[in-house]
């Protein structure tokens, strides 16, 4: 892994940002806007904006999920397998906590999964070690019981943070 593109130094992200913004930004107008800063800040706010419509998607769907699910059972299951994947956009590193689940229901076994987003590797991993093998409570769908949510709010003392 490329320490150098990690979030893990906020300077970092800084750093790289005040050096596509300083054109845009400078007070003589020659260097304000000629083609290239333009584009790139054309090209800037067009991710700037599917990053906004991606995070509102996600948090409008977790939403969505918690409010349906929260009228379905209720059963204990443990956290068999934990990763961490990293992701790229455009300047941007994040992580992603993966949580694989065990669970029954009437005698039959299923399985699921969490995914969470950290901006901070050393979250993630911390995330994943701490309920890895721990015994977890998992809404499950009365009538399609292989659809399953965790909800935050289910679990003894909430999720780590």
């Amino acid at each position: 892994m490329n320490a150098g593109l990690a979030l893990g130094s906020d300077s970092v992200v800084f750093l790289r940002l005040r050096a596509i913004l300083t054109p845009f930004l400078s007070r003589e107008p020659a260097m304000a806007f000629d083609a290239d800063s333009g584009s790139e800040l054309i090209l800037l706010l067009f991710f700037a904006v599917i990053a906004a419509a991606l995070a509102t998607r996600i948090l409008l769907w977790n939403y969505a999920k918690r409010f349906l699910a929260s009228g379905w059972s209720m059963t204990q299951g443990r956290v068999e397998f934990g990763s961490v994947e990293e992701r790229h956009i455009r300047y941007i590193t994040y992580y992603v906590a993966r949580i694989d689940y065990s669970y029954s229901v009437n005698n039959e076994y299923y399985s699921g999964f969490f995914e969470r987003v950290f901006l901070r590797e050393s979250s993630a991993d911390r995330f994943v070690d701490t309920v890895k093998g721990q015994v977890i409570f998992i809404r499950s769908h009365p009538n399609r019981p292989e659809r399953s949510a965790l909800l935050g709010q289910d679990q003894p003392g909430g999720w780590p943070a």
